[in-house]
């Protein structure tokens, strides 16, 4: 029952109770008592909890007696649908609806529209270019182009059975991650966005992507893909100001308190990447410092990963050189000092000169014991750059956090070595038995590029690693699906959500 339904309900009951019981002995009514003149007399007060001596129990600017009488609001909470407006605010003020967090259901709650993307929380259009507020990647500009291109986020389980689509918007929101069950708000995920279309080198495309890497900023979001908003490219009011750097990537870490992530917010002009940590809020974002081994001004560090026992992955690479290898690193994070020590090269190989990306390795992850990573290495280039699902070969490995033989590939083992296809973002379910992955199969028309699920079978001593099995959960499903991840939560362990593109 509905805050509203309840102070209704228990005011009917208190009404009859005092017709009944409140005459006098000569035959009269016995006059209630209104000490604090709002409408509401002291009994029914008391019954409600509210201050019969104070008109307006929670001081957002609505008298008691009218949040129960007129409005349905919760006369003891300022901000009955937790839109982060006042009930006064929306009354007065913004005109929306107080027993409503998104009043024009344009999936941006009314708080947020007011003081975080500058829209008009009463309008599903604000800017009146075609595009609802929450699709639209620039919602407070007027005679905007509707991109062409259709995003969406979606759930489902690990057989594809239960797929549901939470979102559709014209940008991305990528890099989606389920926040842990122990971060203070949880439920909700953590994503990667993009502000505005624009690329490292310069020029437009039309579309809102990845592409646009220098717009991205990192948001959340409620798990059922409402209430979009952003923990970075904020300025000090709050307003949504694209800081136009790269925030990229983000990565909880398992206690739920902090989020790593990648950033050139210290040179937005250079692809000089280097790893920051932030609340899990969004609050104080630092630089990670190193005690060890730390990144050359000619290298740049990204793809993080926090897991367990303060675990760090991430991959280095050297930058404006025309040979080079991106590499897997290890090492510990101390959250009092956000200093990584203990920093060691975990994999490399021969540099080369690909068209699209250097050789190696890349978005590497912990396994939840922490004893395992998984990532993928790329091999060769598209065989067909006109053919927009030929990536080149990328295979998945497995290996241990640490082995004898690191860094050289013999210490990792190669899943499914497919040259004519390309297995990308490999992410660890609950067991550490299964991998959730992208593939494209450039041959595979009409729908080329596909969700999969590798079943493992792991061994430790001596350590092998050999799969199993593979289930395709988005064959023929009509959109390109990439970047799964797996819910952080044990009590639904076969829970994916992913990103897609149509």
């Amino acid at each position: 029952m509905s805050h509203a339904l309840h102070y209704k309900s228990l005011l009917a009951v208190i009404f009859v109770a005092l017709s009944s019981a409140g005459c006098s002995g000569g035959g009269g009514t016995a006059a209630a008592t209104d000490s604090d003149g709002d409408g509401l007399s002291d009994s029914i007060e008391v019954s409600l909890g509210t201050n019969p001596n104070n008109s307006d129990s929670d001081g957002d600017g609505l008298s008691d007696g009218s949040e129960v009488n007129t409005h349905g609001t919760d006369p003891l909470a300022r901000d009955s649908d937790g839109d982060d407006l006042s009930d006064g605010d929306e009354i007065n003020t913004t005109l929306t609806d107080p027993n409503l967090a998104d009043s024009d259901a344009d999936r941006i709650w009314d708080g947020e529209e007011v003081a975080m993307f500058g829209t008009i929380p009463t309008m599903g259009d604000s800017d009146a270019d075609g595009m609802n507020d929450g699709e639209d990647p620039q919602p407070a500009t007027p005679n905007a182009a509707i991109p062409t291109q259709e995003y969406a986020v979606f759930t489902d389980n690990a057989l594809g059975g239960q797929r549901v689509q939470l979102t559709s918007t014209r940008f991305s929101e990528n890099h989606v991650v389920y926040a842990p069950p122990n971060s203070p708000g949880a439920p909700f995920f953590i994503y990667q966005t993009y502000l505005a279309d624009g690329a490292l080198g310069g020029g437009t495309d039309g579309r809102f992507d990845e592409t646009d890497l220098p717009n991205s900023a990192i948001a959340v979001m409620n798990i059922d893909g409402t209430r979009p908003r952003l923990l970075t490219d904020l300025n000090g009011n709050g307003m949504r100001a694209n800081n136009g750097a790269i925030d990229a990537t983000p990565e909880p870490s398992p206690d739920g308190q902090f989020i790593i992530f990648v950033s050139n917010r210290h040179d937005p002009s250079s692809v000089q990447l280097r790893l920051y940590v932030m609340g899990i809020d969004g609050s104080n974002p630092v630089q990670l410092t190193f005690a060890d081994n730390a990144p050359l001004p000619t290298e740049l560090d990204s793809d993080p990963e926090w897991g367990p026992g303060n675990k760090i992955v991430f991959k280095r690479e050297a930058i404006n050189v025309t040979d080079r290898f991106s590499r897997v690193h290890t090492a510990t994070i101390d959250t009092n000092t956000m200093t990584l020590s203990n920093v060691v090269e975990r994999t490399n190989g021969v540099p080369g000169n690909f068209a699209f990306f250097p050789p190696g390795d890349y978005d590497p992850k912990i396994s939840p014991d922490g004893d395992l990573i998984a990532s993928y290495r790329v091999l060769s280039d598209p065989a067909d750059p006109t053919n927009p699902a030929d990536f080149g070969d990328w295979d998945v490995w497995v290996g241990q956090y640490s082995d004898p033989d690191q860094p050289s590939v013999g210490s990792i083992t190669f899943l499914d070595v497919d040259p004519n296809s390309a297995n990308l973002f490999p992410r660890w379910d609950s067991t550490g038995t299964r991998l959730a992955l992208w593939r494209t199969t450039p041959a595979s028309l009409p729908d080329p590029i596909d969700i999969l699920i590798f079943e493992l079978d792991i061994q430790g001593s001596p350590f092998s690693v050999t799969l199993l099995n593979q289930t395709n959960i988005t064959a023929n499903a009509g959109w390109i699906e990439s970047m799964p991840s797996w819910n952080a939560d044990p009590l639904q362990p076969d829970s994916i959500v992913y990103s897609a593109e149509r």
